[in-house]
């Protein structure tokens, strides 16, 4: 890997410099944040779940080198809605930390929170080039790296990062602490290995054995289908917040029933998230990514319901957004009476690689 220069006399050491009004972790709105998932949390989802009460919020992984030469798409991905109700982040990816100090005025004017290194991406087109999880096959140059990208921006920064590269490289306490010497202000943890991908179940005992080796806050992603297991996880493995990825594609309203704010009764109802997902979508983008978003949102909603299958074809045949929100509302309103389905662990959803 060709590695860039790692120190920078030149510029003031803010490796230890403390977030704005103290800890960051402190001022999430809850302890049940949204997972950072590829093709999914795009501004508009990002604001939708925010809306439904997800404690922190952070974009898809975004490439540092697009933003540095300003690409126009890349540099529509790290948009932030307006007054967020909580911390918003963005991810970048990348090999040279040059990059992410170049960029991270651009993350800053943007009103982002904190900038949040991505060191967990198992796809072969960003391991090739040492980003992802490949930066974790070196703790030590990693702890460089982090240190140089911290003592050169004025954001905080944080890190998502994997348990290794495969079960014999299982570097995430060394990964940690490279995290938390360079001035990190949490670690993200999927419990899973680079060779892994989306296979398997994720080891949180693992990631409740790195909770009581650091001090750092970390916060733990894997399998969390429905609010009972966020609650169990965050009460027994100690950690200090929970990523939910999948979990909450299918059911957007697990943040406000992990924190007890929703019950039984779901509120806004489906067709209402639908309609508000598309006034969101509407004046961002052209009609056909309108169409995919609010497809894919139709078709998450609809899973483990009677019929869905039926209903995931019927979703990409109509070409208006007005006959797909038609025909989105008619399905639902014959199920509203029905019990949530159950996202059993041993259910396949969603297996390529988005969170």
């Amino acid at each position: 890997m060709n590695r860039n220069a790692l120190v920078d006399e030149k510029k003031p050491d803010r490796t230890n410099a403390p977030a704005k009004n103290g800890r960051l972790i402190d001022r999430a709105r809850n302890a049940y944040w949204m997972a950072p998932m590829s093709g999914i949390t795009d501004v508009c989802y990002r604001q939708l779940m925010d809306e439904m009460g997800a404690g922190v919020l952070v974009s898809e992984l975004v490439s540092a080198k697009g933003l540095v030469f300003n690409s126009e798409k890349t540099r529509r991905m790290i948009k932030i809605h307006k007054n967020p109700g909580t911390l918003v982040g963005l991810q970048l990816f990348g090999d040279y930390a040059d990059d992410f100090i170049k960029v991270a005025h651009l993350v800053q004017e943007q009103g982002a929170d904190f900038l949040d290194i991505n060191l967990g991406c198992p796809v072969k087109k960003v391991v090739q080039k040492g980003c992802g999880s490949a930066l974790m096959r070196d703790p030590a140059y990693l702890e460089s790296f982090l240190t140089k990208i911290r003592r050169n921006i004025d954001l905080p920064l944080t890190v998502k990062m994997r348990t290794g590269w495969n079960e014999q490289e299982l570097t995430i306490h060394e990964c940690v602490a490279a995290a938390q010497n360079a001035g990190c202000e949490w670690v993200a943890i999927h419990g899973r290995t680079r060779v892994q991908g989306y296979q398997g179940l994720a080891d949180w005992d693992l990631m409740a054995e790195v909770k009581q080796r650091t001090t750092l806050p970390i916060i733990g992603n894997g399998d969390i289908r429905d609010p009972d297991r966020a609650q169990s996880l965050l009460k027994e493995t100690g950690v200090d917040a929970v990523m939910i990825g999948r979990g909450a594609l299918r059911n957007p309203w697990i943040f406000k029933q992990c924190t007890g704010e929703l019950r039984e009764t779901l509120n806004p109802t489906r067709r209402a998230l639908l309609r508000r997902f598309h006034e969101l979508l509407n004046p961002r983008y052209d009609t056909r990514r309108t169409l995919l978003y609010l497809r894919k949102l139709a078709v998450w909603l609809a899973f483990g319901y009677p019929g869905a299958a039926a209903f995931r074809g019927a979703m990409f045949q109509p070409p208006t957004t007005r006959e797909v929100l038609e025909r989105a509302e008619e399905y639902f309103t014959g199920v509203d009476d029905l019990p949530v389905p159950r996202f059993d662990e041993s259910e396949a959803f969603m297996m390529g690689g988005h969170g």
